[in-house]
């Protein structure tokens, strides 16, 4: 069994956060200080509060501009992650293959969205598309920051919508990770 603590600090919490952080439990709020690229960051509309029209624009290849297909956007900034290099930085990269298999992030993911599958709406299907973007998403944030030698922005801001309850479902700008915004679902704000 891989022990997590073989990993640095900055992988492990978002390990941490996979194992123990809530997803999804409450509205999206921005965070202040994420990285931007252009001033009217704060006017990006978060037009998403039903999960399955989301996940609908999530899937829509042929989204028109302003708006870019998500998938494409990561794999752009999947490409900036460098291969691992060096045989103690090749046994860390595999090792973290090994722990999340061992530890099925999938899996763990799946298991917190059961228990909001009532209140978000999700039928079956949906909860393991669901359980598999996070996952996959939180795989690569890690991925990044195990093999780059910087803090990956796109990365980054990735986990600050994940650890401010929102999800990214698109892409608003521009068809490089470098340049734009992300889409993002979030629960309805409850009105006092």
């Amino acid at each position: 069994m891989t022990s997590k603590e073989i990993f640095p600090v900055n992988v492990r919490e978002i390990i941490d956060y996979i194992e123990h952080g809530d997803v999804l439990k409450r509205a999206y709020f921005p965070v202040t200080d994420c990285v931007t690229t252009d001033e009217d960051a704060s006017e990006v509309p978060n037009p998403f509060t039903n999960l399955e029209e989301a996940l609908l624009f999530y899937q829509d290849q042929d989204v028109e501009p302003p708006y870019y297909f998500l998938l494409d956007i990561t794999a752009d900034a999947s490409g900036d992650i460098p291969p691992a290099s060096g045989d103690q930085e090749k046994s860390l990269a595999r090792a973290f293959i090994m722990y999340e298999e061992e530890q099925d992030f999938y899996g763990i993911m799946k298991k917190k969205l059961e228990g909001q599958a009532p209140e978000l709406g999700l039928k079956p299907d949906q909860l393991n598309h669901l359980a598999d973007i996070i996952s996959g998403d939180l795989f690569q944030i890690a991925r990044a920051r195990l093999l780059c030698k910087e803090p990956h922005p796109y990365f980054e801001e990735m986990f600050n919508v994940y650890k401010n309850q929102g999800l990214p479902v698109g892409w608003i700008g521009s068809e490089s990770a470098s340049e734009g915004h992300f889409v993002i679902y979030t629960r309805p704000r409850q009105e006092r």
